[in-house]
């Protein structure tokens, strides 16, 4: 069975758990039953992702407090009768609720959730099963999971977070939905898993935590961390609730540190053990209303010497696990270690980087918000396409550390030898070949811009749009597309299926095998202008840097003097994550300069 280093971790503390859960109640507030009255009863209900979690802490819970919790499952979405919001829109009470935190911060909107009661409980994989005794697939890469998948003969998926996603999102994004919805079966209101016991469908996906505990079933291992989608599950207090105080205790005491090694064992990611300091309550994740109140409270005016004074947010404008966010998570703790300050994480993903970007500009420009993300090409894009109210002069900089340099490569088992040759076979048959790229790259526009400069129509080439590079590449090595371009870093996964032809850049690549971009467009007579790939790092508002310059000046030590930690340069080096420090004025003009250039050519994304 292959598995992430990650997630080996953590099944691993599966082992502890024992001697975990004979400490007794978490230390710090659970308490103990209260001998001079009845206690409550409280009614929870919990979707499928937490479920195994739960039943091993509630009656340590119970018997630590004398709290009873009646307890009732549903999925954390969907229209099956029994998922947590039809439960919730009919009429049904229930003093706490645990799903995932999408589906909990629409049951927020529409006001069913004591404000400032949502707290994050753990990040859940998702994992595929199928019939025990039966043949265990290799799914470690996209290529292998993709295979597996098609040469399925039925295909089960829940109704839920996870189905969804891999139904609306992922499979039709690779190109294989069309081919296997009609073996494909939706279930509802039943672990997947143990539809695939009972041999009603061969392969089944569910989150992890879902699979492990159903017999009959076995777990061949999380899908690739390129498709992965992470999800959190939280708790909140529901607005309804009579038992407020209680319910809190709850949530309080799933989310402990104490807990965390028999969460883990149960196939669950804690994000207590993300906690830099997790004996520290002001380091636990508290509700947007509390984190702007308390910014508020904090002075605007203090010195320097005082910053900061509570922990500082990064704001990743990607999902979890990817590249913004393994950079950031990898460095958080260094950083919070320069500052004197926990570091926390969280990811406010979604339109391009827009919401990110807006959700930084909206918070008090005191510091203790960063921005985490690609600013090239992303943040360029989501002004030039005409969608952000801000401009690259409202942000301040602190440092871009991880640059990625772009690649045209073929097929393997394609004919094309040469850029030339692919460019010319594009003019001579139009819509016949496919390429792929992610939407609004640099390698996107790359491949707009040579069909412009060689004179070939743009609707000649058959462009395949993905939103993730994971996705694109493993397009390229399964044939689905003729070619790529796209970051160089990370394609190194998919080298045997592929031939490079070009390497976006000035000088000659170490790793690869291929010319310069304008060594290989030589024979043509045209000269192309080198766009930049994937610019990753963090910034604050400029405000912020106008208001507090020593502040920021703070910030920006604090990232150069984590880079140059050893421990530091071991763990970004380990995970191919860059550490350049370039400093604020030099990534600045990286910025403007990149701006620019795309400034000039995005009326090619239009097309």
């Amino acid at each position: 069975m292959q598995i992430s280093k990650r997630l080996s971790y953590l099944l691993a503390l599966a082992s502890h758990a024992a001697l975990i859960a004979a400490c007794g109640a978490p230390s710090g507030g659970i308490g103990s039953p209260d001998e001079t009255g009845s206690q409550p009863t409280l009614e929870v209900i919990t979707s499928g992702g937490f479920s195994a979690a739960y039943d091993l802490l509630a009656p340590r819970f119970e018997a630590a407090t004398g709290i009873r919790l009646s307890t009732a499952r549903g999925s954390s979405s969907g229209g099956a009768p029994d998922s947590i919001p039809v439960r919730l829109d009919r009429g049904e009470t229930f003093d706490v609720i645990i799903l995932s935190r999408p589906s909990l911060d629409r049951l927020s909107t529409a006001g069913f959730v004591l404000e400032g009661s949502a707290t994050d409980l753990v990040r859940s994989s998702i994992g595929m099963a199928v019939r025990e005794g039966a043949p265990v697939p290799d799914i470690s890469t996209p290529e292998r999971f993709m295979q597996t998948v098609l040469e399925a003969e039925s295909i089960g998926y829940s109704a839920s977070a996870s189905g969804t996603y891999l139904s609306t999102e992922l499979f039709p994004r690779v190109g294989l939905w069309d081919v296997i919805e009609p073996r494909s079966r939706r279930i509802e209101s039943e672990r997947v898993a143990a539809v695939v016991a009972r041999g009603e469908v061969e392969i089944g996906f569910q989150q992890i935590s879902e699979i492990l505990p159903i017999p009959g079933a076995t777990f061949v291992g999380p899908i690739p961390e390129e498709y992965q989608r992470v999800t959190t599950f939280a708790a909140a207090v529901t607005a309804s609730s009579g038992n407020v105080e209680a319910a809190r205790r709850l949530i309080a005491f799933l989310a402990s540190p104490e807990v965390a090694a028999a969460v883990a064992g149960t196939g669950l990611e804690p994000i207590a053990l993300e906690t830099p300091n997790p004996e520290d309550s002001s380091a636990r994740v508290i509700g947007d209303t509390e984190a702007t109140d308390a910014a508020t409270r904090d002075s605007s005016t203090a010195e320097a010497g005082d910053y900061p004074s509570r922990p500082v947010t990064f704001v990743v404008a990607f999902g979890v696990g990817g590249s913004a966010d393994r950079m950031t998570r990898t460095m958080a703790p260094f950083i919070g270690e320069a500052l004197g300050q926990p570091v926390q994480v969280v990811n406010r993903e979604g339109a391009g980087t827009l919401l990110g970007a807006n959700y930084l500009l909206d918070q008090p420009d005191d510091g203790y918000t960063v921005l985490a993300s690609g600013f090239s090409p992303y943040l360029s894009n989501t002004i030039l396409e005409g969608n952000a109210d801000y401009t690259i002069a409202d942000f301040a900089y602190l440092n871009f550390q991880w640059f990625d340099e772009d690649l045209i490569a073929v097929n393997a088992d394609t004919p094309y030898e040469s850029l030339p040759e692919l460019l010319e076979d594009i003019r001579a048959r139009p819509k016949k070949v496919k390429a792929a790229v992610v939407r609004g790259s640099g390698g996107h526009l790359m491949a707009r811009l040579l069909l412009e400069l060689s004179g070939i129509p743009q609707e000649n080439l058959n462009l395949v749009t993905y939103n993730g590079g994971g996705i694109a590449r493993a397009a390229v090595a399964g044939g689905i597309v003729d070619f790529i371009v796209i970051s160089a870093p990370g394609t190194e996964s998919i080298s045997e299926y592929i031939r490079p032809l070009a390497i976006f850049s000035h000088e000659p690549s170490r790793d690869w095998n291929a010319p310069t971009l304008n060594e290989a467009m030589a024979p043509t007579g045209i000269r192309v202008p080198i766009l930049p790939g994937s610019i990753r790092g963090f910034a604050t508002s400029a405000v912020f840097r106008r208001d507090h310059p020593a502040r920021f000046d703070r910030l920006a030590s604090a990232i150069e003097t984590a880079l140059n930690d050893p421990r530091l340069i071991e763990l970004l080096d380990g995970g191919s994550i860059g550490r350049r420090w370039i400093g604020p004025e030099a990534s600045a003009t990286t910025m403007r300069e990149t701006f620019e250039i795309f400034e000039n050519y995005s009326y090619l994304l239009d097309n």
